[in-house]
């Protein structure tokens, strides 16, 4: 079976396409079913690589919306739904029809006609919304752990208004949260409120922000069934003010997304409902020291998983889901020595190196040598992999239009699987925008069709990295391509964290341009590579660290795939079309 089947309608032409779903969007997902007593029951939806079994097969994708067809002798008839990942385990689904399960449409034209719009998306009276919550991936796994967007030691205050009372559940300040020892989870600690104290742990599933940049929160409640706090699974809005850092969550009643702050009917009576926690910051340890030097202006701001201001740099580590913020000690060569505190007041020196790549790509590696106390001895050479680096996409108001290195159309055929045809291709009136597309070469059936928008590139030892973000589910994935004396181009995947020593000759796609776009692109240039350097000689007193032996911090790692063979002398690589050699068996 595919391993990727998503087609996505991308405007590049007409094509005869079948309908499939990506691996992203496959698996096992629950969803709010009927609600008995109070008591919210739920419905299992499982999602295959053509189908989603109660709602109908895929007939026909446009964009994010997806026609879906139910058969029988009798008759046939369509839906229109709206498919979103707002997360790696969230899917959001929202159609026109409020009674989306009894009503269908009988020919396609009128389904499509029915399709929200991205002006109906803006407005939720106008839509249905359905959320699904995943627990199996596709190969019947258990989901991967999404890191919380909320992070480190607060004290809180819960309140629940509900019509029947005018006071605050927990208001003495006695209650906690934290996020130790995983930042992939809550846990709170209700002290001396209006009920028994107890304690809970949300598993974070996700967040994401709606077309008016709410920001949401999907959790599932983990504790014991005595001690939940509401629903199994629970979305919640949540919003941070820049100035205290306080925090406010308002929950949904239910596991929908569209009950937050909503009336309840109760007899027939509306009756108002809000449910939230105040979260304020714990009081902030201080720093041993009281200099700091400062990070370069290209790397400030916000990327993936790093955020930088000033002489903090924030790391929130997908590994072992711990958030360290930096402090920028002192420059040490090519290498910068920081003192690093963890969301559970762990406390060590170690080192760190971080490489611009172009204006939207910067780099980091964090060195294998640690030290509870001040020592310019962990920045040594012999602590780094010089193949081995963190890549990171900037997401804020510095992000730069980046063209992609590729225009035109080009083709191949997938090496290990040789009935396979790829298609590469440029959007040619936005110039930051290309399309990969996998179909049978024999007869053309389209199996995935893939939106990238491409965020940099840069040469390194004679092959081109280029660094993207697939807009149909929000990853972002690196590509390694080189050319051959012969003018051959050969292409290959190198991962999120555009992975070295990836041979693209032995492993790689060859491809070949088809057809160009009507219009000469604008050039296309490779960044040279910068080290960052401090800006500012610090303090150099020696304090000691709170260290924690059993939760080391460790480096960021890749394994590498293989090494470059040396049959091939690879040249400058002029014209990098960013594609993949996508491995389509599991």
């Amino acid at each position: 079976m595919f391993a990727w089947l998503l087609v996505i309608f991308a405007g590049i032409g007409t094509c005869s396409a079948s309908c499939y779903f990506s691996i992203e969007l496959q698996g096992s997902f629950v969803t709010q079913g009927t609600v008995a007593n109070h008591e919210i029951q739920y419905s299992q939806v499982n999602i295959t690589e053509d189908s989603i079994p109660i709602w109908g097969v895929c007939q026909k994708r446009i964009e994010n919306n997806v026609i879906l067809m139910i058969s029988s002798e009798e008759t046939t008839c369509f839906r229109c739904f709206n498919l979103k990942l707002v997360s790696r385990n969230v899917l959001r689904a929202r159609t026109t029809d409020s009674d989306y399960i009894s009503k269908c449409y009988a020919n396609e034209e009128k389904a499509i006609a029915s399709c929200p719009t991205e002006e109906i998306l803006k407005d939720s009276s106008l839509f249905t919304e359905i959320i699904l919550y995943k627990h199996y991936d596709a190969g019947g796994q258990e989901i991967r752990r999404e890191y919380c967007p909320i992070n480190g030691r607060y004290k809180l205050n819960y309140n629940v208004d509900d019509g029947q009372e005018d006071f605050m559940e927990c208001s003495t300040m006695e209650s906690e949260l934290d996020n130790c020892p995983s930042g992939s989870a809550m846990n709170l600690r209700f002290r001396k409120c209006s009920f028994e104290d107890h304690e809970i742990t949300f598993e974070c599933l996700g967040h994401w922000e709606d077309e008016n940049n709410q920001k949401y929160l999907a959790l599932m409640n983990s504790s014991p069934a005595k001690d939940k706090l509401g629903p199994q699974y629970r979305c919640a809005i949540y919003s941070e003010d820049p100035v205290t850092g306080n925090i406010v969550i308002s929950f949904s009643k239910d596991s929908t997304c569209s009950a937050i702050n909503k009336s309840i009917n109760d007899n027939k009576a509306e009756v108002p409902h809000t449910e939230m926690l105040t979260l304020y910051p714990a009081v902030n340890v201080h720093w041993p020291h009281d200099q700091f030097c400062t990070f370069p202006e290209w790397l400030q701001g916000h990327f993936e998983h790093i955020t930088v201001k000033n002489d903090t740099l924030i790391f929130r580590d997908q590994t072992s889901f711990k958030t360290y913020t930096m402090k920028c000690i002192a420059n040490i060569s090519d290498y910068i020595l920081v003192f690093s505190r963890t969301q559970c007041d762990e406390e060590i020196y170690q080192c760190i190196q971080i490489k611009d790549r172009s204006p939207n790509i910067v780099e980091l590696q964090i060195g294998t040598e640690l030290s509870r106390n001040y020592s310019e001895a962990i920045c040594s050479s012999e602590h780094f992999n010089s193949s081995q680096w963190l890549t990171q996409g900037r997401l804020d108001q510095k992000y730069k239009y980046t063209p992609c290195p590729v225009s035109g159309e080009f083709r191949g055929v997938i090496p290990d699987a040789t009935t396979l045809c790829a298609k590469l291709s440029s959007e040619c009136t936005s110039e930051d925008i290309m399309y990969h597309e996998v179909s049978a070469c024999e007869y053309g059936e389209v199996y995935e069709e893939r939106k990238y928008q491409c965020l940099g590139q840069w040469t390194e030892n004679d092959v081109v990295y280029a660094y993207t973000k697939r807009l149909d589910v929000g990853t972002y994935e690196c590509f390694v391509g080189a050319m051959t004396p012969e003018n051959k181009i050969f292409l290959k995947e190198a991962g999120e964290n555009c992975q070295r020593n990836v041979n693209p000759y032995r492993f790689g796609m060859e491809i070949h341009q088809t057809s160009k776009c009507k219009r000469t692109p604008k050039p296309i240039t490779t960044s040279t590579t910068t080290t960052f350097r401090p800006t500012t000689v610090v303090s150099t007193t020696s304090p000691s660290a709170k260290f924690d032996d059993s939760n080391a911090i460790h480096p960021v790692t890749t394994a590498p795939e293989s090494s470059l063979s040396s049959e091939v002398s690879p040249v400058a690589f002029p014209l990098l079309l960013a594609t993949s050699l996508f491995c389509l068996t599991r």
